[in-house]
C-alpha cells in the first residue's frame, strides 16, 4: 500500500488554494472547485456540502532545509498566521514549528534534508 496524496476538503477552495500556493511555493492546477498541487501531492477541494470541522485530527508534515528561513517567509507573507508552536527543538531531536491554515488544519515544518 502506498499513500498517493492528501485532499483537504473545505467550504472555500479558492481561498485555501491561494494560501497553499504561497506555503508550498507551487502553482496549482484548477478544475472547477478542485485545486491540485502535483509536486506536493496535495489537493484542495470544495464538494459543495462541507462544513469545516472545528476540531482537527491530523496534520500535514513537510521537511524543509532551513526552518528559520521558512518561518520568517511565512510570517512575512501572512502577518496574521496562527503559530501553534514556534520553532523549537523537540525532546526527540526534531527542529520544527507548527502553524494553522485558514481552515485551522495544522501544518508542521521540520528541518532536515529533503528526500
Amino acid at each position: 500500500m502506498k499513500l498517493i496524496g492528501v485532499c483537504i476538503y473545505t467550504d472555500n477552495a479558492k481561498r485555501l488554494a491561494e494560501f497553499y500556493k504561497i506555503v508550498l511555493q507551487e502553482e496549482p492546477f484548477q478544475e472547477e472547485q478542485h485545486y491540485g498541487f502535483k509536486k506536493s501531492q496535495i489537493a484542495v477541494y470544495n464538494p459543495g456540502n462541507i462544513k469545516v470541522a472545528q476540531d482537527k485530527n491530523m496534520s500535514l508534515m513537510f521537511v524543509v532545509p532551513d526552518l528559520i528561513m521558512e518561518y520568517k517567509r511565512l510570517i512575512q507573507c501572512f502577518p496574521e498566521l496562527t503559530i501553534v508552536a514556534p520553532p523549537e527543538r523537540k525532546p526527540w531531536g526534531a527542529f520544527s514549528f507548527l502553524f494553522a491554515d485558514l481552515d485551522g488544519n495544522i501544518i508542521s515544518f521540520v528541518e532536515g534534508p529533503e528526500k
